[in-house]
């Protein structure tokens, strides 16, 4: 019943922010062109381009989780994340989450398989009244078929992530986050919104890990343009055998 009402109320504020978009006039959050957003000229841009990622913290983890991000965190995609994360713009919710379910077909995960999103920080939830990464899930999971779960939680809050290298973001991550014991270990797809240096998505999977789930990839919106170093085992493809 609460997850109902939630997913109303999701699709109520779209609703809500589309109609005023046309009444009161607005911009594209990609390229600031005047009407609505996306414009059709990014609309083409965010089509999704599911591609494997590698990164050091997963694959010192697990050499064979895959990782698969819909798009490059280039422009215009910055500017719909941020402005979906931090200025309630409700109505990018089926196009950045469209993106995710286009890269959660590339990862194949067979029926039954849930989606766990990783959470914001609390500071986060509540400067913007909601965690961004859990609507985007529910999304997805009302399309795909599979379940969606809030199972992990953060213990501690993390340092600012900006401008930290690898080794200090691994770090800083590195026990923040637990797997929700009321949740029975099963087979789990991490969901994320941008990799950067994969110390989140290395966290998310490790907690739920060691709580004796099956983490049998990552999913992402987009994934930062730097060169993908070279990991052990083999190499990763947008498309693979589950274990």
């Amino acid at each position: 019943m609460i997850k109902a009402a939630a997913d109303h109320q999701i699709v109520g504020m779209e609703v809500l922010d589309a109609a005023l978009d046309l009444l009161l006039g607005g911009a594209c959050h990609g390229c600031g062109r005047p009407g609505r957003s996306p414009c059709p000229a990014c609309r083409a841009r965010l089509c999704p381009r599911p591609h494997p990622v590698a990164r050091v913290p997963v694959a010192l983890l697990d050499p064979d989780l895959p990782i698969v991000a819909g798009l490059r965190y280039a422009p215009p995609v910055p500017g719909f994340l941020i402005a979906y994360k931090d200025r309630e713009a409700w109505q990018l919710t089926g196009v950045l989450a469209g993106v995710l379910l286009a890269g959660l077909a590339g990862l194949r995960p067979p029926p039954g398989t849930v989606l766990v999103p990783v959470p914001s920080s609390a500071a986060a939830v509540r400067e913007r009244g909601y965690d961004h990464t859990r609507e985007l899930a529910r999304w997805v999971s009302r399309r795909s078929g599979l379940p969606a779960r809030q199972a992990l939680r953060r213990v501690r809050d993390t340092r600012d992530q900006v401008g930290l290298d690898v080794r200090a973001r691994w770090a800083s991550q590195r026990g923040s986050m637990v797997a929700d014991p009321r949740v029975s270990p099963c087979r789990v797809v991490v969901v994320d919104d941008v990799v950067t240096t994969g110390a989140t998505c290395a966290e998310a999977a490790r907690a739920l890990m060691a709580a004796g789930h099956r983490v049998v990839g990552v999913v992402a919106i987009a994934d930062t343009p730097r060169a993908e170093p070279r990991t052990p085992g083999r190499a990763h493809g947008v498309a693979r055998a589950t274990r």
